[in-house]
């Protein structure tokens, strides 16, 4: 999880793979009005997003191993999320404003602008507690899966 630019969709990828797991990629299950909203540059509402993480937890509790990259930057969307899935492991991704909002401007195709940037900062409530693990992405990707991945295993070895 974490603010748009930080990679969730390339990290969450790659650990998928790393965990032979299955994958789910958020983004796909916004509706065509919200991603049009947001293309325009129209922050969503809470109201906006109950649906959207119905729909994400519904794909992702397909599979009993699965990592999602999703935004879930409010605690009430993660509790919503872990209200429908077992065993949620929370990794937050963040980085300085600055890196992020370069990463944005780099990437092609993503119907994100950068001017949503500063209302996902402002939306960000940091994930605390057991099972949640920050990451910096600063690091190269591989090192950000790698970690992420051992506290996966750390975390239900130890759970």
């Amino acid at each position: 999880m974490g603010v748009c630019g930080t990679g969730k969709s390339s990290v969450g990828s790659l650990l998928a793979w790393r965990m032979e797991a299955g994958f789910v990629e958020a983004d796909d299950y916004h509706s065509t009005e919200a991603v049009e909203r947001m293309s325009r540059g129209v922050p969503l509402t809470d109201a906006d997003r109950w649906d959207w993480i119905d729909r994400v937890a519904r794909a992702a509790g397909r599979s009993a191993n699965t990592v999602i990259a999703c935004s879930a930057l409010k605690q009430s969307y993660r509790n919503r999320l872990a209200g429908h899935l077992d065993n949620l492991l929370i990794a937050h991704l963040t980085g300085s404003r600055e890196l992020i909002a370069q990463r944005m401007e780099e990437r092609a195709g993503h119907f994100m602008p950068s001017s949503l940037l500063d209302s996902q900062f402002a939306d960000l409530e940091p994930p605390t507690g057991d099972g949640v693990l920050t990451v910096d992405i600063s690091r190269p990707i591989d090192e950000v899966a790698a970690a992420i991945h051992h506290f996966a295993i750390d975390t239900r070895q130890n759970a």
